[in-house]
This record gives C-alpha cells, sequence and structure tokens, in this order.
C-alpha cells in the first residue's frame, strides 16, 4: 500500500467539510429513508456523486489517476459515509482498490485502479476473512487449469464488475458482469444501506492472479478494519447527536427529558464511548499509515472495539428514544442494523482480538520494543 507524505491537516479538516457538506445536503434522513422503502436509487446516485467528485480515488496514487490521499483520505471518506448511513459499495470497492495497489502487479494495478477511481467499476470481496494461521484464506474457491470455481458470499452490489477473493494459495481477480461461468445472486440482510450477494463461479477464467497472497490478504484485512472502524465512528455520533436533539424536544412531565438526570448520565456515557472510538481510530489510522510494525494490532483493535461500541450506543439510541425507537420511520434502527453488519464484517471481532494478539507476539518475537508498538 502507498503510502503518502505527511497531508497537511487543514487540508484534510477542508476535505472533511466538503465530503460532509455534499452528504448533508443529498443524504438526509428524509432521502435514506424514501431509497430504505425503495423509492429512489440513492444509492447510484451517491456513487455517480462520489466518482465526479474524485472521493473514489482518495486512497489511490496520483499515477494510477487518484488523488493520493491515502488511509486518511480514506479514514475521512468512511466517518462521513457512516455519518449519514450512506449506501453502497464503497466499503468492498475502495479496499479491494488498497489490496490491489499492495499485492497487484504494475500491470495489474494499471489495468483496475484507474477504474476504480474513476467510479467505473465496483467490486465484490469476502464478506468474512477466516483467520487460519495469522492472516491465511479459505473462502471456499479452488483455482485449477480449467479457472476457478466455487462459492463465495460477498460484500458488494448485484452489479460488482468483479471479484477479488483468495482461491488457494493466491488472490485472484474474477469479472463477474457477463462473463462465462460467473453468477450473482443477491442475499437478503437485515441493513438496506449495503449488499451482499452470493458469487458463483464455475470455471470461470480468472482476469488476473495475484502471487503475492499474504500482501494482498493483509492489505484488504488493514483496510476493512479501518473502513468499519472509521464507518462505526461517524455513525455511532450521529445517531447520538440525533438523539439528544430528540430528547431535548420530547416532553414528559412537563419538561424535555433531556433535563432527567438518569438520562444525563446515559448521554454521558455515550459521549464517553464515542471519545475512545474516535481515539483509536484515529491511533489507528495513524499507526497504518506510517507502515508502523503495529499496524495489525492497531487496526483490527480499532475495528472489535468500535464496531461493539457502535451496537451499545445504537441500541441505548433506540431505548432513548421510546417507543418511536422502534418504528420505522424513524432512524435510530437504521443505525442500529448498520451496527450489526459492521460488527460481523472482515472478522468476527474474538477473532480479530486473537489475531492482535498473535502479531503483537510477532512483533515482540521479532525484537522490537513497547516504545516502537505505539503502546
Amino acid at each position: 500500500m502507498t503510502i503518502p507524505t505527511e497531508i497537511d491537516p487543514t487540508t484534510l479538516e477542508a476535505l472533511r467539510e466538503s465530503v460532509a457538506g455534499v452528504l448533508t445536503e443529498q443524504c438526509g434522513s428524509t432521502a435514506l429513508h424514501a431509497f430504505i422503502d425503495g423509492k429512489t436509487a440513492l444509492d447510484r446516485d451517491l456513487w455517480a456523486q462520489a466518482a465526479s467528485l474524485g472521493w473514489l480515488g482518495f486512497g489511490i496514487a496520483e499515477q494510477y489517476d487518484g488523488l493520493g490521499l491515502g488511509l486518511h483520505g480514506l479514514g475521512i471518506l468512511h466517518t462521513e459515509l457512516g455519518r449519514q448511513a450512506a449506501p453502497g459499495p464503497y466499503v468492498a470497492t475502495l479496499c479491494a482498490g488498497q489490496a490491489i495497489a499492495a499485492g497487484g502487479t504494475e500491470a495489474v494495478r494499471k489495468a483496475w485502479l484507474p477504474r476504480i477511481a474513476a467510479g467505473e467499476i465496483r467490486a465484490a470481496i469476502p464478506v468474512s476473512l477466516n483467520d487460519n494461521q495469522r492472516i491465511r484464506q479459505s473462502a471456499g474457491l479452488t483455482l485449477s487449469n480449467a479457472g476457478v470455481s466455487g462459492e463465495l458470499r460477498c460484500l458488494g452490489s448485484a452489479d460488482a464488475a468483479f471479484l477479488l477473493a483468495p482461491a488457494g494459495d493466491v488472490w485472484v481477480i474474477v469479472e463477474l458482469a457477463g462473463a462465462a461461468g460467473a453468477n450473482t445472486a443477491p442475499v437478503a440482510m437485515w441493513d438496506r444501506t449495503r449488499e451482499t450477494i452470493d458469487v458463483r463461479l464455475r470455471d470461470a477464467k480468472p482476469a488476473a492472479i495475484l502471487e503475492d497472497a499474504a500482501g494482498v490478504a493483509t492489505a484488504l484485512l488493514q483496510a476493512m478494519t479501518l473502513a468499519i472502524a472509521a464507518d462505526s465512528a461517524g455513525a455511532a455520533r450521529s445517531i447520538t447527536e440525533r438523539t439528544i436533539a430528540y430528547m431535548k424536544t420530547r416532553q414528559q412531565f412537563g419538561q424535555p427529558i433531556a433535563g432527567f438526570q438518569a438520562l444525563k448520565h446515559r448521554a454521558a456515557d455515550l459521549a464517553t464511548r464515542l471519545a475512545v472510538m474516535d481515539e483509536l481510530v484515529a491511533h489507528a489510522l495513524h499507526r497504518a499509515s506510517m507502515g508502523a510494525v503495529d499496524a495489525e494490532i492497531w487496526t483490527s483493535l480499532a475495528k472489535a472495539e468500535t464496531t461493539e461500541h457502535f451496537v451499545f450506543i445504537a441500541t441505548d439510541c433506540v431505548q432513548l428514544h421510546g417507543g418511536v425507537g422502534y418504528t420505522w420511520e424513524y432512524d435510530p434502527h437504521i443505525y442500529l442494523k448498520r451496527a450489526r453488519l459492521n460488527e460481523i464484517l472482515a472478522m468476527a471481532n474474538p477473532a480479530l482480538r486473537d489475531h492482535a494478539a498473535a502479531a503483537l507476539a510477532d512483533t515482540t518475537r521479532a525484537g522490537h520494543s513497547a516504545l516502537e508498538l505505539g503502546l
């Protein structure tokens, strides 16, 4: 993965404000509910706008037609997408781009990264990465002289152009749209802001074979954990702010319920969790962008911790809304469903913590001190 030179914080803040402004205008609560009710194509409209504004190239180097903003740029994008619970295959496609950049040959990078940056293609990636002996994957695909065969549940849209997945000891890129031997079927999920599909391959010809399996797998897991952690932090803050705003208007016993001491304590607990989430994401992004030896540790822990905090916060926000928190017309259920999906993506949280522990053991055995590990 390309590690860019240090980006000016003022530039990053201006970038955040720009992304937030567009998403607030285009993907507010009313627009999101209309999409979930099947009345609009908000996901397609947002994707087209993201492509035109260069968002899809944030993490892609300039030599491949990206903006070269690295992981910090991607962190901003995923945080703001999470704040609005924006629909679309951003995690799958942008994380696939990071993995291709890290483990693909120059020819593969030139063939795929500019098209990702331009928004021409969308990716499908495994919903879950099994942690078998650290990062070795087993996703149900096999590669033979005849091609790639097997079935795999993926994060990605029904019109995904390609699949990035492990097949034996290598990773493969398989074209899906209109390709012989490749079929996809949508899978109904509780979170309507993201799509999952079942990919079925029968002797499908790989468009590319990535021999650096460890490099691809490590980069994909790192990109996914960072994206999901950032999304969770942004989404949790947003639903908390919406819930507190509701509490300031909801009257009970002649006063807003935000004035009740017990509810103030619960709001303070949520604020504490949000602060922890923000710090975890910031530290993980910092260590990963530096290429630090402990990047695997912090990105894994960030995803595990933030998604669990997100589930707690979203659940509490449902309860703090009272009865209406369970209704379709209000926002809390959208964020709770997103939280539950975030929790299981990339890798189950207990496995991620085991992965972080194994990475810590490896780095200390290699002679690295605690001062080097950002502990």
